[in-house]
Formats: C-alpha cells, sequence, structure tokens
C-alpha cells in the first residue's frame, strides 16, 4: 500500500477558488432551479446536487460535450447526451459551488499513468462539509460517497481503507448504484477504483470556463519514495506540482 508524508508540510498551494458571484454560477442555478426540503443539513443539500448531477446522463468514457464547461455539459446533458466521469464532475463542482457548498475535482491515477495506453485515470470529486470540517470524496459517476462505519471519507482515506471489512457507502439522491450494470455491488466497485487511489491531483485554481485539463495547473500528492509522473498515457504533460504531504494536499477550506 503506498504511504505519504502525514507529518509536515512540503509547500503551500496558494488553491484559488471560485467567487460565489460568478455570473457562471448564476445562469447554473437558473437552468438547474434545485430546490431542498425545509430545515436540510448541508449534508442533505449537497447529496440532492450530486444526486440531479448523477442523474443527468449516463456514462459514456469516449464522448465529449461541444465544450468544456459546466453550462455545455448541462444543456446537452438535457437533451439526451451522455458524458464521461469528467464531465459528471466538473458539473457537480459547479452546481455545489453555485449553491454556496465548496469543492473541487480530484483526479485519480494509476501507478503506471506514464505508459498505460487508455483508462489510467478516474475523475471524482471532494466537497468541502462544514459540520465537520473537511473533505469528502463523491464519485458522482457512480452516485455514492465513501465512509468507514460514520466517518466520510476524502480519496485519500478511501484507498487507505479499501480492504477494511467496515467499509461502505452513503448513496447520493436517486442513485443508480448497482442498477445501472457497471456495478453489482461494493465489493465491484472496490475491485475496479483500488488501482486508481495511487495519485491524487486537483487543479491549484478553481474556474468554470475554457477549461483545459491538458494545460491547467495542478497539486499532485505522490507517495513517499516514488518518481513524480510526468505525463498521462504518453499524450500530454501533466502540468502539475507535486507533494507527498497530505497536510499541502488537505488544507481546510477557507
Amino acid at each position: 500500500m503506498p504511504t505519504y508524508n502525514k507529518t509536515n508540510s512540503e509547500l503551500t498551494f496558494n488553491f484559488k477558488y471560485p467567487d460565489i458571484n460568478d455570473p457562471v454560477l448564476s445562469e447554473l442555478r437558473n437552468i438547474a432551479n434545485i430546490t431542498f426540503s425545509p430545515g436540510a443539513s448541508e449534508l442533505e443539500r449537497t447529496k440532492v446536487i450530486i444526486g440531479i448531477t448523477h442523474g443527468l446522463f449516463t456514462h459514456n468514457g469516449d464522448n465529449e460535450p461541444s465544450s468544456i464547461d459546466p453550462i455545455t455539459i448541462i444543456k446537452e446533458a438535457q437533451v439526451g447526451m451522455s458524458f464521461r466521469c469528467v464531465e459528471y464532475c466538473l458539473l457537480a463542482n459547479a452546481l455545489l459551488w453555485a449553491y454556496g457548498i465548496g469543492s473541487r475535482v480530484i483526479g485519480l491515477k494509476t501507478s503506471d499513468v506514464e505508459t498505460r495506453k487508455y483508462g489510467a485515470g478516474h475523475v471524482v470529486i471532494e466537497f468541502w462539509n462544514s459540520e465537520i470540517q473537511k473533505w469528502v470524496m463523491c464519485d458522482v459517476q457512480a452516485g455514492i460517497i465513501p465512509k468507514l462505519e460514520d466517518m466520510l471519507l476524502s480519496s485519500l482515506e478511501l484507498g487507505e481503507s479499501i480492504n477494511d471489512k467496515s467499509l461502505s457507502y452513503m448513496s447520493v439522491d436517486n442513485s443508480r448504484f448497482s442498477h445501472d450494470g457497471m456495478f453489482k455491488d461494493l465489493s465491484s466497485y472496490k475491485d475496479w477504483v483500488r488501482e486508481y487511489l495511487y495519485f491524487f491531483d486537483t487543479p491549484i485554481k478553481t474556474t468554470f470556463v475554457n477549461i483545459d485539463r491538458r494545460k491547467e495547473q495542478i497539486a499532485m500528492l505522490i507517495p513517499l519514495e516514488v518518481s513524480p509522473p510526468k505525463s498521462f498515457q504518453g499524450m500530454f504533460t501533466m502540468n502539475a506540482i507535486y507533494t507527498h504531504s497530505t497536510l499541502d494536499f488537505y488544507p481546510k477550506l477557507p
């Protein structure tokens, strides 16, 4: 199992998060028009928002929208198009910010990300839950939030707990998990996702327009005594700043 530096910080990333008054977020609220039950907790609202994103389209790992931005994704999904895990997460991330919940897109990558020809990465999100003061992972494509007993898990914590018999999950609203054919149950999901829980990355600046995942600067958490990967599937060089420190990768949301 890979190990990471949990003792000290190695550098500061200065993550840049969006302005909640961004006009893109206002337009998204108008399009999505999401309502919540009176008195809904932050976690309950988060599950509603991600559940709506999860239910907008089915997964198609080879299809992309005409433009990589949340407005285009939601409009094209509403007319029947299907997209990748990337689009699930870009849209969920933007919708969460639109409704006042901080989040970030997380790239999960295999140990052989530089040489594997296909399927070396998966994309999820982490949302900041102010009630428990931590980053929590959600696989938007699968429609689940991992947990260990009562503790909601980050992406890194999922990797550390992947073999724990107490590992379970919380479903987002209207989750298709175990019903859409890709995953029969938690066991099949664990078998599939475990190889992606090696390198973790996230954009240093969260933006909603002109998104180019090949060029955006990312913070990458890498295991101790491992050479940092420079390219993705041999297709392009990653614009990454590397750390072994979980303290760097998991700062509190301001």
